[in-house]
């Protein structure tokens, strides 16, 4: 059960209690300060759907107050792996190391303000469709530099845009509502790359294949490999669009590799050895540098569901002094309320992590997660867990990860976060979901600090 305290009435009366439309109000002694409203959950849960399968939005987003940088713990003695980061882009990590220790959690969302499945509201972001704010940090990914997830208007390559540039300008513009940009990259299979034709004499990284295993490509990435040019032409895509960042005092928690732990991707631990991983973190980082790019943050990411204590962790860790905040993947998949997951196997994964980013004096946080119904995604009705996002935030908050993030909204059958279908109805979680927001601890763009005040 959900309670904000608000000023409603100005009356004394004994109690008063009112049910209407999945809530509640409650007064004991009235004042400005003892008044209530409760949202139930289990009513909000109840919604009657329609036919498609959509709920009415019942649930009132409540205002909520902006981090005051003066209740933070900021460190002073922080230092980003680049030597060179920028003046904000450092604020931005003693920020994050902040947040931490605060209590309260950034809710971040995967490629929010240029995919949404609401395409019937006019607005960019099926979050802010929900909540009139967008997500606290907001992810991109490389597959929007390659066609895959970002695409081109006539008129716009009419015009000279690039992908590089479209997609800078939606983090741009995250970052001037307040958002985080982080960045992941699904890099193709650099080994297939090489076999296509190019196209006006550059690489052809078109098409989606870090699930292609074959081709020994760590190996011949490195410098010294057969691929190693292929390797640096595709940095330079990303090294394109983060310049665009940079020239725009926009820091990027950039996030290669992730999952690495697995075996699902060409950079996993089924092919390549820990140190061949280390040795390719080392240099796409200061391949950057070598670019002249210091608005980076450096993340870590492998798989929860591999990760079983320090050492398992650390096996492929780049060092210390290559990163900046202390990462890990996991989702809950067909999760039931009292299922014992979250207690049972991704609380002692974050501990893990915590403890790991603790000693190592590291920014921890829980860079994907969310909910899968069967393989991938989340379902548009019957997902067993409809209070998740709540719970599982109060869990990580706990064990002071300064953020977390869902993945994307691509459309009605591949989603991780809860929309809205119309002005007046959206999916069934669309209630618990503004539950979630309204809670005191938990963080959407409107409620970030200006840490670039942070000196």
């Amino acid at each position: 059960m959900k309670r904000t305290t608000k000023n409603l009435l100005r009356a004394g009366v004994a109690l008063m209690a009112l049910q209407a439309g999945g809530f509640w109000l409650s007064a004991g002694d009235i004042s400005d300060n003892n008044i209530a409203v409760y949202q139930c959950a289990e009513a909000a849960s109840k919604v009657k759907a329609d036919k498609d399968g959509y709920v009415p939005k019942i649930a009132t987003v409540q205002p909520q107050t902006k981090i005051d940088l003066n209740s933070l713990t900021i460190p002073q003695d922080v230092t980003a792996a680049d030597a060179q980061a920028t003046p904000k882009t450092v604020a931005l990590l003693k920020y994050l190391h902040g947040i931490a220790g605060s209590g309260n959690i950034l809710y971040g969302h995967q490629n929010d303000m240029h995919r949404k499945v609401g395409k019937k509201l006019p607005t960019d972001s099926d979050t802010f469709d929900l909540t009139g704010d967008y997500p606290a940090v907001v992810g991109v990914d490389g597959l929007a530099l390659t066609g895959n997830e970002l695409e081109l208007t006539p008129e716009e390559r009419a015009s000279g845009m690039t992908l590089a540039k479209k997609l800078a300008k939606a983090a741009i513009k995250a970052d001037r509502q307040g958002a985080i940009v982080t960045m992941s990259c699904h890099m193709p299979n650099f080994a297939k790359v090489a076999q296509r034709e190019k196209i006006d004499g550059k690489y052809d990284y078109r098409g989606y294949s870090p699930n292609v295993t074959d081709g020994n490509v760590v190996t011949r990435i490195l410098p010294g490999g057969d691929l190693n040019e292929v390797f640096n032409g595709y940095l330079d895509l990303v090294a394109e669009f983060d310049g665009y960042l940079q020239e725009a005092d926009v820091p990027l928690l950039f996030r290669p590799f992730h999952e690495n732990s697995g075996s699902w991707f060409w950079w996993g631990s089924g092919h390549c050895t820990p140190q061949e991983f280390r040795q390719l973190f080392k240099y796409t980082e200061k391949y950057f540098q070598s670019k002249g790019l210091h608005n980076m943050l450096y993340v870590y990411s492998p798989g929860g569901g591999e990760t079983k204590s320090e050492g398992d962790y650390e096996l492929t860790w780049p060092g210390n002094s290559y990163i900046d905040i202390a990462g890990l993947d996991m989702y809950h998949r067909d999760p039931e309320r009292g299922d014992g997951w979250l207690q049972d196997e991704f609380e002692p994964a974050m501990t893990i992590v915590e403890k790991f980013a603790k000693s190592h004096h590291k920014v921890a946080a829980m860079t994907e997660t969310g909910i899968l119904c069967g393989n991938s995604a989340m379902s548009k009705k019957g997902v067993g867990y409809k209070e998740w996002f709540t719970d599982a935030s109060k869990i990580m908050a706990k064990h002071h990860m300064a953020y977390f993030m869902t993945w994307s909204n691509f459309d009605e059958t591949n989603f991780d976060q809860p929309y809205m279908i119309d002005e007046n109805r959206g999916h069934e979680m669309i209630n618990n979901f503004i539950d979630f927001y309204n809670e005191p601890y938990t963080v959407f763009a409107k409620q970030n600090a200006d840490y670039s005040t942070i000196k």
